[in-house]
């Protein structure tokens, strides 16, 4: 490739991830990697012509069968589990059909306390929902309940923390409807 042509295509590179990187708002270099090859390779013609692009979407979640118990968090600040009617079990999580029996659950209130049965210390979190760090991941068995739940725990020392220990659930002033809503603490 001739030089005057090398000088060419570099400023239509150039020119190029300007443009995208204004039209979109990602850095230039961070676009590079991906759409050099329009520009280093002699691609067929009629071959397809990549442009970045970013796509926003906004839609409507719906928790389904398990509404009740969002809705009883952010409302109430109450916790529910989901009892089948022919084998007794009692999930929480709440499911809206038993796995076993196939057939509906009831909903019942829960107490909000329980025994941590395994845990794991965080000391990094990318949510904006966690407000504390470190802090704890818990299984907890909910009184009541035949299955685990897994939530979030605060504490103030971490490393004081162990199976067996009973728990109970905090509800955040601000709620969104969310399992971030609430969270366990050691009863003291």
């Amino acid at each position: 490739m001739d030089l005057e042509k090398k000088e060419t295509i570099e400023g239509m590179k150039d020119e190029f991830y300007r443009f995208w990187s204004k039209k979109i708002g990602v850095p230039e270099n961070k676009l590079r990697p991906f759409y050099d090859k329009e520009f280093d390779t002699e691609p067929l013609i009629d071959s397809p012509f990549e442009v970045p692009d970013k796509m926003e979407v906004f839609f409507k979640y719906s928790y389904g069968g398990q509404s009740r118990f969002f809705r009883e968090i952010i409302k109430n600040k109450k916790l529910y589990g989901a009892k089948c009617p022919q084998c007794g079990k009692v999930f929480c999580p709440p499911r809206h059909a038993c796995p076993k029996c196939y057939v509906d659950t009831t909903w019942i209130e829960l107490s909000g306390k329980g025994t941590i049965e395994a845990f794991t210390v965080q000391y990094y979190s990318t949510s904006v929902f966690i407000k504390k760090v470190p802090f704890i991941v818990a299984y907890i068995r909910l009184d009541g309940t035949d299955f685990l739940m897994m939530a979030q725990m605060e504490m103030e020392d971490v490393n004081k923390a162990k199976p067996g220990m009973r728990v109970e659930a905090v509800f955040r002033d601000e709620r969104h409807g969310t399992i971030n809503d609430f969270y366990f603490r050691i009863i003291e």
